[in-house]
């Protein structure tokens, strides 16, 4: 059976130029997810819509992309203007790339300042509940009724057990059982952070995930970790995860499920290995 595109993200690249990210993945890809981590291209979306045409790469849109002119941390358990907004804009780009849904972060349970991908409790105390990513949720659906949304499982950013939402595998199953028309996007680089600093079993969680909610799940995203931190290294061949997709490459293929190379700062040379790595585990 073939298997679903594998993506690389633009983060992946050394470069905040969206563009140039493309045009440097499209040397060892057709299979590109657009991502945050770039600088703000008015005429961003004309760019994407004439390279997919010419070029016919596949694109998928992910978080905490466009980036905007004004830049803010998206948290989508966040119901304000700012969020829906940016929302907005993001589907402008779902729509017109011909992606048939749009992944993102799960969300924040408090209001925080990033500094190097790391989150420090911000001054503007406000705590969220899951209550408002179900209001999000509800606007989205009847707003892009024809989209699917796959919410992805976050972890302790800087070591704090109370930051984010879907980090311990029993809240991942918890947020998924009360929203059965959600989509879920597994990362498994945070699902190692999770299982390390929560102290649950990290392959039998990533067992009951492909088990139970496989026709659930739309994406994965791969990166190696040290365990405490998201560091977004490159998957190597004995790391556990080609291990993991290999043991569920039957359902990743039955399923349909996309993969996504989500590195930080790679070589093409690195990523075409890394892909030719992923390709081999699951075929």
């Amino acid at each position: 059976m073939k298997i679903n595109p594998i993506y690389i993200s633009t983060s992946s690249i050394k470069t905040k130029n969206v563009i140039e990210a493309v045009r440097q993945l499209s040397a060892i890809t057709k299979n590109i997810e657009l991502s945050g981590g770039c600088e703000y291209d008015e005429s961003l979306l004309d760019k994407l819509i004439k390279i997919r045409r010419h070029e016919e790469i596949n694109f998928l849109v992910h978080g905490y992309f466009p980036p905007p002119l004004k830049h803010f941390i998206l948290n989508f358990a966040d119901t304000d203007k700012n969020t829906r907004d940016f929302l907005e804009e993001t589907m402008r780009f779902v729509g017109s790339l011909d992606t048939y849904y749009y992944s993102a972060h799960a969300g924040f349970k408090k209001n925080f300042i990033s500094q190097r991908e790391l989150l420090f409790e911000s001054a503007d105390k406000k705590n969220f509940t899951v209550d408002d990513i179900s209001y999000n949720l509800e606007w989205f659906q009847e707003n892009f009724p024809n989209c699917k949304i796959a919410l992805e499982n976050l972890y302790p950013n800087n070591s704090d057990k109370e930051c984010c939402f879907m980090m311990h595998i029993n809240e991942i199953i918890s947020v998924l059982e009360r929203f059965p028309e959600v989509y879920f996007l597994l990362d498994l680089g945070h699902l190692k952070i999770s299982a390390h600093i929560f102290d649950f079993n990290y392959v039998k969680a990533a067992e009951l995930l492909f088990e139970n909610y496989s026709n659930r799940i739309l994406g994965i995203h791969l990166s190696e970790n040290n365990g405490y931190e998201d560091d977004h290294f490159l998957i190597y061949s004995d790391s556990i995860q080609p291990m993991i997709l290999k043991e569920y490459a039957d359902i990743i293929k039955n399923n349909k499920i996309n993969i996504t190379i989500e590195s930080r700062n790679s070589s093409i040379q690195e990523l075409s290995e890394c892909l030719s790595l992923i390709i081999k585990a699951v075929s």
